[in-house]
């Protein structure tokens, strides 16, 4: 079934947005008023129903480290939705820039509405039985687009890594990757963000985000392809932005639930190459 991607109205003024960066202590980010109507015009969508990924799961032996996924995001045609995603939160469609292909987050359009009855679907597809709790939380706070990868992802320590490009965005051009993301709605992420030259490692839980560490002087130029990475192992989150270590932090959460793409406000970005590679060390078998 088709999923129809999500619009809301967000922002009241461009002050939030430069309110993003904050202090490494913990400090939460208030929830932004609606803005008036946007008068772009919508991404195009499509009539073509969307199948889910067939799951890709590790192999049964234990000595055996199973190989990255490589997730496509253009796997459709221009304006159309991905297969691979289920785009809960925001614009999300197949589109190009700079000659690359891939997924677009596009926030240019967004205005007034409620979440319509397809959000449900989508919810049930990922969550089954226990969706209704997804839904009660993602519509709490529409700010932040999410598209949520419909493939399982291998059991024990993680590698998520995807390239990106920002194109547009006069408030934010964020560009980030979410993981945990519980039945309940609630995530964790990372994400760059060439306006602000700054790396944000954060949680969202229960409609409200908390920035849990902020580093700054990070550049990262718009139109450019960058590739942004999250590991996560030996109880360590480690965040890289082209190849060099920007932020390490204690990360003992257990790793369950979904992964996916996440943004915010009006930023316009397009992902490729989504690369998800287990880190698990295989156990010593015995003489």
């Amino acid at each position: 079934m088709h999923p129809i991607h999500l619009r809301h109205a967000v922002v009241l003024g461009l002050s939030l947005a430069s309110c993003e960066s904050a202090p490494p202590s913990t400090t939460r980010e208030p929830s932004p008023a609606e803005a008036p109507t946007a008068v772009s015009t919508p991404a195009p969508t499509t009539t073509k129903a969307i199948e889910p990924a067939t799951p890709q799961l590790g192999p049964a032996d234990p000595n055996v480290v199973p190989g990255p996924i490589v997730v496509q995001l253009d796997a459709a045609e221009n304006g159309a939705p991905s297969p691979a995603f289920e785009a809960v939160v925001g614009d999300w469609y197949v589109g190009e820039a700079d000659g690359q292909r891939g997924l677009w987050v596009d926030g240019t359009s967004w205005r007034h509405g409620t979440p319509s009855a397809s959000l449900a679907d989508q919810a049930k597809r990922l969550y089954g039985e226990r969706y209704a709790e997804f839904l009660d939380n993602v519509k709490a706070f529409a700010f932040f687009p999410l598209a949520v990868y419909t493939g399982e992802v291998p059991a024990g320590d993680l590698r998520v890594s995807v390239r990106f490009y920002a194109e547009a965005g006069r408030i934010d051009q964020a560009a980030g990757i979410a993981w945990n993301i519980a039945p309940d709605g609630s995530y964790f992420g990372a994400r760059a963000n060439p306006l602000e030259d700054n790396i944000l490692f954060f949680r969202y839980q229960r409609g409200k985000r908390t920035i849990l560490q902020t580093v700054r002087g990070v550049s990262t130029p718009s139109k450019e392809w960058h590739t942004f990475a999250v590991s996560l192992q030996a109880g360590q989150a480690v965040v890289e932005l082209d190849g060099k270590e920007q932020l390490r932090r204690e990360f003992t959460e257990p790793l369950a639930g979904r992964v996916g793409l996440w943004s915010k406000a009006d930023s316009k970005v397009l992902f490729r190459e989504l690369t998800i590679e287990s880190l698990a060390v295989p156990t010593p078998s015995n003489p």
